[in-house]
């Protein structure tokens, strides 16, 4: 049901649809212009397998790294790169800027090979296939010529490393020559070969450490020295005691030194000399801290907390001395002690390792200058991007191009038309059918009269069975038929509803009380020189008056004169003697009266006719004046009978259209089936043309095939529908 809703207001409206459509479309052709992206062509690439041509990456250490995923990610981003579009530019002497080109190229890697598949944009087709061309065919010499640069740089990065390589070989191996030269008995070892390489490392370490105290220890004179009082360096150095306590903690370290080449450090021997030099650091840290403290001039925070630094450092200082001094003296022992033989063995030994190390380097090195200077030759002759396929064709791009903007535009107009015919339809508070009229006016609607020329019988018809109901035992017979606007048609209504009583069978009497702009002379064909108000005012008699309208059982009093004031008029005792001799010469009357909203004939009249009949004109929005006569009319003393929905839309009747569907043997049903299967031809159709035009813009056959099968079901739906075979 909503369904037909809906239709029925698309195609009311349908010229709001159509001209949304044809506004939207003319939009497009008067603004469209070329653009970048209309259309596209691709040209083809393919990437070398990994074990005919890598990327190579040379290290310090002579590592090469070899992986296809890197290989393809940087070809592709080597064509999307700035500098193929700035080459490109170059070359075909474009006047765009390279970002806007960079922006149009498309790199994409097939799935299922190694191809790689460049998409170039442009406003025209030709446009499109040079700019593919050129791209594909620049981005392979740019790889080429990088594949070659890497390569070089490979070559002369190995080349270096020989040379320096070589000039270090040639050295060590004179030194080693030269050394066997000089000491012809070499073979010889020592026992004392460990101790002597652990002495020296300790006294490396304590070089180092020995360093660092007196970086710090200068560090804190520079600050002392920033600071008030001074310090005399002088007199901590050459103080007696403090001299005395150094040579004590000499002595102690050689000690040490000797007792830890024979014992571990847990031994009580060792453990004994270790407090002993603790403690002789302690008095001489407190010796040096007697003497600064004792040239303390004046108390500064931030000088004595140097000077605690200083103190300590001092002692430090002094107590690394002293075991410089005491593994200085072992080792001198002990290489006294070593023999000869054994320390040339050692510098044989070094020597011979130098040598072998530099051997080895230098044939590593031959072997991978080989290797680079193949793949040198093979970047001179091949890179890894070769062009495959050049681009010969382009295709509008999906979703670009006029006819996608045009189609755009008729799908987006279509739904603009659509939304504003609902936005109207919503806006639009006119009375259409009986039901708005029974909400407005609160009474029942009798009929609905289709607006037809001639007009539609069965409605009146209709009106007539309904009113021979309500009206049937009443004493009063007579009907005053008014309606709240002038141009509702009342007296059409009158003179239809007159006719259909009157081919009943019924005496039908029809009373002209419209003394302002009276018609039903006219409809009728009669004179109105002697009418209603020649009768009320006595000029002429009933029968004078009253008219044959030449349709069997039906009479007409017309008008006549037009009178000043026919209200008065109209509710006179004249009046209700004319209706009393009208009733039983009539099965029913009816009298046409103007406007009950313009003129005030009607209020005189209901008292001497009650019974009324309100006319309301369709497609007319209320304006309040529809509640007030009912309500003016009621306060008068009327029975409402009900109100008849006048000049309505066909499509909104549905007894208009189940009447002609069988008076004609089912040529209305036939057209109106018909017009259904052309709106759905016409969808399908405009299904199949978008489609057919996205299946050219996107090269789908899938999209294509199902866009041509629309077309041809929109070919045959008309017929299809109507015999039954589409269902």
């Amino acid at each position: 049901m909503e369904f037909w809703r809906y239709y029925r207001v698309l195609r009311r409206r349908r010229w709001i649809i159509l001209a949304a459509v044809v506004a939207c479309l003319t939009v497009v052709v008067v603004t469209d212009r070329p653009r970048a992206a209309d259309y596209q062509a691709t040209a083809t690439l393919t990437i070398a397998a990994p074990d005919e041509r890598r990327l190579l990456f040379v290290f310090a250490g002579g590592g090469t790294l070899d992986r296809p995923d890197l290989q393809t990610a940087l070809a592709l981003e080597l064509i999307r790169s700035r500098t193929v579009a700035e080459r490109v530019v170059q070359r075909l002497n474009l006047d765009i800027h390279p970002a806007e080109l960079q922006f149009r190229i498309r790199a994409e890697k097939d799935r299922a090979s190694e191809l790689v598949r460049v998409t170039v944009t442009g406003r025209t087709a030709a446009e499109a296939i040079v700019l593919a061309n050129a791209v594909a065919e620049v981005a392979a010499a740019y790889h080429q010529e990088v594949n070659r640069r890497e390569a070089t740089l490979a070559r002369e990065f190995v080349e270096r490393q020989i040379g320096e390589v070589e000039t270090a070989l040639r050295r060590a191996e004179e030194a080693l020559l030269t050394f066997r030269q000089r000491n012809p008995g070499l073979g010889q070892a020592g026992a004392q070969a460990g101790r002597l390489a652990s002495l020296e490392s300790s006294l490396q370490a304590v070089e180092v450490d020995l360093r660092q105290v007196e970086a710090r220890l200068a560090a804190v004179r520079r600050r002392m020295a920033e600071q008030d009082p001074t310090r005399s360096q002088q007199e901590i150095v050459d103080n007696p005691v403090a001299r005395q306590l150094r040579a004590e903690l000499v002595q102690l370290e050689v000690a040490l030194t000797s007792e830890m080449a024979v014992h571990t450090p847990e031994h009580p021997t060792v453990l004994q000399l270790q407090a002993k030099i603790d403690a002789v650091k302690r008095r001489l840290g407190q010796e040096l801290a007697r003497v600064v403290a004792s040239e303390l001039v004046q108390a500064n925070p931030v000088y004595d907390l140097l000077a605690q630094s200083r103190i300590a450092l001092e002692t430090d200082r002094v107590a690394l001395q002293a075991k410089r001094e005491a593994l200085q003296r072992a080792l001198a022992d002990t290489r006294r002690d070593l023999p000869d033989a054994y320390r040339r063995e050692l510098e044989h030994s070094r020597l011979a390792r130098a040598v072998e190390v530099l051997s080895t380097r230098y044939r590593d090195l031959q072997n991978r200058l080989g290797e680079v200077r193949i793949k040198e030759q093979e970047a001179q002759h091949r890179g890894t991007l070769t062009l495959v396929d050049r681009a010969t064709t382009a295709q509008p791009a999906p979703f670009r191009g006029q006819r996608f903007r045009l189609t755009l535009a008729a799908v987006l107009g279509l739904l603009a038309g659509v939304g504003l015919s609902f936005f109207l339809e919503y806006l639009d508070n006119t009375v259409k059918t009986a039901r708005d009229a029974e909400q407005l006016l609160a009474m029942p609607a009798l009929a609905t009269i289709p607006r037809h020329n001639p007009p539609f019988d069965e409605a009146y018809r209709l009106l007539r069975a309904t009113l021979a109901a309500r009206v049937n035992g009443r004493a009063s017979r007579v009907l005053t038929v008014t309606s709240p606007r002038p141009g509702s048609g009342t007296s059409t209504v009158v003179a239809n509803l007159a006719r259909a009583f009157a081919q009943s069978g019924r005496r039908t009497v029809v009373v002209d009380a419209d003394l302002h702009r009276p018609v039903q002379h006219i409809r009728f064909r009669v004179s109105y020189q002697r009418g209603l108000s020649e009768v009320l005012r006595g000029e002429c008699a009933l029968d004078d008056a009253l008219v044959e309208t030449g349709i069997p059982h039906l009479q007409l009093l017309p008008s006549g004169e037009p009178v000043p004031d026919p209200g008065a008029l109209l509710g006179s005792r004249a009046m209700q003697h004319l209706l009393g001799e009208l009733k039983p010469r009539a099965d029913l009357v009816l009298i046409d009266t103007p406007s009950a909203g313009a003129f005030a004939d009607v209020f005189s009249l209901v008292p001497l006719a009650p019974s009324v009949l309100l006319v309301l004109g369709a497609g007319v929005p209320p304006r309040g004046i529809e509640q007030d006569v009912k309500t003016r009319l009621e306060r008068v003393g009327a029975e409402m009978v009900g109100v008849v929905l006048n000049r309505v839309r066909p499509e909104f009747v549905d007894a208009y259209f189940y009447h002609e569907r069988v008076r004609n043997g089912g040529h209305r049903g036939r057209f109106r089936r018909s017009g259904i299967r052309s709106s759905l031809a016409v969808l399908v159709f405009a299904i199949g043309l978008v489609g057919g035009i996205y299946a050219r813009s996107s090269g789908l056959p899938g999209l294509s095939v199902l866009a041509r099968q629309a077309r041809e079901w929109a070919a045959v739906l008309p017929t299809g529908l109507r015999s039954g075979s589409v269902r």
